[in-house]
C-alpha cells in the first residue's frame, strides 16, 4: 500500500514500542505489529493489527490490577453500604464467597480480583478510597485548593477529607492513627509538638507537603490552641448533653476559633521549634533510603 502521508514509498510490516497509559501509569508495550513507510516513517494499523494492540494494552490492564486485600474487600462493602448478601448478588458469585475473601479464609482469585476491580471503577467514592493513583491525585488537587498562609492543620485535613471523600478509616491507616487522634488533630486539639514525629511525618509525606508548608499549618494551628485557654463551652451554646454534645461542641468552637484568625490579625505569631522540624525532617529522609 502506497505511503498516504509522503506517497514516495510502499508501507511495510514491522514491530514497534508504543506508549499506553494503563490505570494513570504510563506503560509501554513492546513487538506491536504495524505497517509503516521507510521514507517518511509514518505508522498506520491494519484492522487485525489494532485488535492484536488492544489485546496486549487490555492484558497489561489486566495484569496491572492489584490483588485487593482483606481490608480492602471490607472497605468497599463500606464505602458502598452493601451487606454481604447484596454484594455477592450485585457480583452474581455465591453467598457465601466475599465473606471468605475478606475473612481470609480463601483467597480472590485473579477473574474475581478483576470483576471485584470493574465494580470499584463505576463508584469514584470507592476507586479513590481504594486505588493508589487515585488517591493521590485527589489529594493533590485539594492540597493546592486548602493550602493557604492562614489555615491550621486541623482545618487543611478536614477540608481535604470533605474534598476528596476520604474515609477516616483510610486516613488513619495511611497515618497511623486511630479516628479519635485524627480528630483530635481536626480539631486541633492538640498542642502540635506533641503530635507524634512518625504521624507528623506521615501527614507530610500523605498530603504531598513540604518541611515549610508543616511549619505554617503548625503555627497557625498554635495559634487556635492558645485562644482556647481563653474560651469555654459557655461561648458555645449547644443543647444536649453526653458525648454526641461534647463532640459537637469541640468541632464548634475550633470553627469559631479558626474564623476568628481568619478575620482578626491581632493573634502574635508563634513559632515551632526548629528541633521538632528538624526530627520529622530526619524520619522522611530515614524513609527515603529504605
Amino acid at each position: 500500500m502506497l505511503c498516504s502521508n509522503c506517497f514516495n514509498d510502499e508501507y511495510r510490516t514491522t514491530t514497534i514500542s508504543k506508549d499506553v497509559t494503563v490505570n494513570g501509569v504510563i506503560k509501554t508495550i513492546h513487538d506491536i505489529e504495524c505497517e509503516q513507510c521507510p521514507s517518511c516513517k509514518d505508522i498506520i494499523f491494519t484492522h487485525q493489527q489494532s485488535l492484536g494492540l488492544d489485546k496486549k494494552r487490555i492484558n497489561l490492564e489486566f495484569k496491572s490490577k492489584p490483588i485487593l486485600t482483606q481490608h480492602q474487600l471490607k472497605l468497599l462493602r463500606k464505602i458502598l453500604n452493601l451487606s454481604l448478601d447484596e454484594i455477592c448478588d450485585l457480583l452474581h458469585i455465591g453467598k457465601n464467597s466475599y465473606g471468605r475473601w475478606e475473612r481470609g479464609e480463601q483467597g480472590i482469585s485473579p477473574s474475581m480480583n478483576l470483576l471485584v476491580h470493574q465494580l470499584i471503577d463505576r463508584f469514584p467514592e470507592a476507586r479513590v478510597n481504594l486505588i493508589e493513583s487515585e488517591m493521590q491525585a485527589e489529594v493533590e488537587k485539594a492540597r493546592i485548593r486548602y493550602l493557604t498562609d492562614l489555615v491550621s492543620l486541623g482545618e487543611f485535613i478536614r477540608n481535604v477529607i470533605i474534598s476528596t471523600k476520604l474515609l477516616k478509616d483510610v486516613i488513619c491507616d495511611k497515618l497511623g492513627i486511630k479516628v479519635g487522634e485524627l480528630e483530635k488533630i481536626e480539631n486541633n486539639e492538640i498542642y502540635p509538638v506533641n503530635i507524634p514525629e512518625t504521624v507528623a511525618a506521615n501527614i507530610v509525606k500523605f498530603f504531598r507537603l513540604t518541611i515549610e508548608n508543616l511549619r505554617m499549618l503548625l503555627e497557625n494551628t498554635l495559634k487556635v490552641y492558645s485562644l482556647r485557654q481563653h474560651v469555654s463551652f459557655m461561648h458555645v451554646r449547644q443543647a444536649g448533653y453526653g458525648k454526641g454534645t461534647s463532640d459537637i461542641q469541640e468541632k464548634t468552637l475550633n470553627k469559631i476559633l479558626e474564623q476568628y484568625l481568619m478575620e482578626d490579625g491581632a493573634v502574635p505569631q508563634q513559632s515551632i521549634s526548629s528541633e521538632y522540624l528538624k526530627n520529622v525532617e530526619t524520619r522522611l529522609e530515614s524513609r527515603k533510603d529504605k
